[in-house]
């Protein structure tokens, strides 16, 4: 909608997030001359079925509908809104084309007058009157639609022009959107047809006229054609990027000079309306926010209530395990049960997607492996039964990694299932570390009749076990050419150096790497000791 050209850019739905800035590792790129974008600027994803955008703390800032986003925190976005990434605003909607009405073209044939707070004469005192009383009735609107309306109704007692329609655009300058007419006098309709000519003269802020034989000039071909004698295009600014368009003309048989000072009342009157529309934005953004921090905080809280404590100690088993969710309510889980025979059973998973609906399949899927796993006692008899369950349920774009197994102490033998997590390693009491990410298959819910197997290795007393998500070895570190990621390096150097509390050396770890406690994704980690 504004800034240097680009061509559109298109974002499919899908697990994956668009990176925008001008780093080449971003999904959408931008101009590497671009000063005033950040190398990793802002983040657009599909989530729960909804598209939201979270500003990377660039250093410029990312907007919707002229309000500034706080740093890491998602706002969910909706058709028509107004994206800012300096110099550039673009219009966010889920239709390559949008239905609307486009203006004449007349470019070469149109003399158009701008009007700047400098350029134009003071108004006059019952002009003046006018104003004042108009700046009370629109900031009073409580919606857009009630707004517009109340603004042509007082443009045209302003300025004596019997047409008045407010415009939305939603391609650039070509097509537009009819959010409210006002006719004239007998209850027509006001025309659809509009100058591009005046459009774009007003799209840099300032108000535009036209007038048949303006300032002693010849009659313009645009006017005679669409029977004209007088036009004043107006914008509504947000964020420095035109969101709507007052035009009002006279036409026809009801031909009416322009007013003196009209283009100024105008001038000051859109002032105000921007001024108006930009807090009905403001308050719906707010209210976004709120809505969706209610649903994160209840689904966070529903997630409490099923993890296991911090701390367990089950016979000669002692667990430590935490989980930390993203910018979103977290899809992953960790889960410590008891068996008959001083076994335990212990798993961690990690449901692809973001948000609440992550969190749904997540709950269902630690619920039924709880189970499974307490009826059967064997992890590839309960990975089985769970896959079984899962895959006729599951969204197409959703399936769940899991790592699950049974200790058996009095046996000195630990038997797993790891369907395509991979992320678990035992520490012997040598010092050695054993990867156990073998056998297993593919992740939960991709195949109906996926079976799965345990594998068996021994287990002493002393042995350690670690188990995390991919939150934990994918958080990569802030700016920087490649955001280099904590990666199994940094999570084997963690375990090393931990001293009483493993879990919580770990996370240090991936904190100090993030430099904040922001995490790119839901964070779990869980340490398992045989004494």
């Amino acid at each position: 909608m504004r800034g240097p050209p680009l061509t559109p850019v298109e974002l499919t739905c899908g697990n994956a997030a668009h990176t925008l800035g001008r780093h080449e590792g971003c999904t959408v790129r931008l101009p590497l001359d671009a000063e005033q974008v950040s190398r990793q600027h802002a983040r657009i994803e599909f989530v729960d079925d909804a598209w939201r955008v979270t500003d990377l703390a660039s250093r410029w800032g990312t907007s919707v509908n002229g309000v500034r986003l706080a740093p890491h925190s998602p706002m969910p976005m909706a058709e028509g809104d107004l994206v800012g990434i300096a110099p550039w605003t673009f219009l966010f909607s889920g239709e390559k084309s949008r239905p609307g009405v486009r203006p004449t073209e007349d470019a070469a044939q149109t003399m158009v007058r701008s009007f700047t707070e400098g350029s134009s004469q003071p108004l006059a005192e019952e002009m003046l009157t006018l104003l004042l009383e108009s700046a009370a009735k629109v900031h009073t609107a409580t919606t857009e639609q009630s707004l517009a309306e109340t603004l042509l109704r007082i443009a045209k007692r302003g300025t004596g022009l019997f047409n008045a329609v407010l415009l939305r655009p939603t391609d650039g300058l070509s097509v537009f959107e009819i959010i409210a007419t006002d006719g004239p006098p007998g209850g027509t309709e006001a025309p659809a047809t509009f100058s591009r000519s005046l459009v774009a003269a007003a799209a840099s802020g300032n108000v535009a006229e036209i007038a048949a034989g303006a300032a002693g000039g010849p009659v313009s071909h645009s006017i005679v054609q669409m029977n004209v004698s007088a036009a004043i295009c107006a914008p509504l600014m947000l964020g420095g990027a035109p969101a709507a368009f007052l035009y009002l003309d006279a036409r026809g048989t009801l031909h009416q000079p322009l007013r003196p000072n009209a283009s100024a009342f105008c001038l000051a009157l859109s002032r105000i309306a921007s001024l108006a529309l930009a807090n009905l934005k403001r308050m719906e953004i707010e209210g976004r926010q709120l809505r969706m921090d209610a649903e994160l905080h209840a689904a966070a809280a529903a997630q409490k209530w099923i993890m296991p404590p911090r701390h367990l100690s089950i016979g000669r088993v002692a667990t430590v395990g935490e989980s930390r969710p993203g910018a979103y309510v977290g899809g992953d889980f960790f889960d410590v049960i008891p068996l008959p025979g001083d076994r335990v059973a212990v798993a961690l998973g990690d449901v692809s997607g973001k948000g609440v609906s992550a969190s749904v399949l997540m709950t269902l899927t630690q619920g039924f492996l709880h189970a499974a796993l307490l009826e059967s006692g064997d992890p590839g008899v309960a990975v089985t039964r769970l896959n079984a369950f899962i895959a006729p349920r599951r969204p197409a774009n959703k399936f769940v990694t899991l790592w699950a197994a049974v200790i058996d102490p009095a046996a000195g033998t630990l038997n797993y299932v790891d369907a395509a997590h991979s992320y678990a390693m035992l520490r012997r009491t040598t010092g050695e570390i054993v990867d156990l990410n073998e056998g297993g298959g593919l992740p939960i819910g991709v195949m109906e009749d996926g079976a799965y197997e345990a594998i068996t290795v021994p287990i002493a007393a002393g042995d350690t076990l670690v188990i995390v998500s991919d939150g934990i070895v994918e958080q990569p570190a802030p700016g920087g050419e490649d955001r280099v990621q904590f990666d199994l390096e940094g999570l084997r150097a963690a375990i090393a150096n931990a001293g009483g509390d493993t879990v919580a050396a770990i996370f240090d770890a991936v904190v100090r790497h993030a430099k904040g406690q922001h995490l790119a994704d839901d964070a779990t980690a869980l340490h398992v000791t045989l004494e």
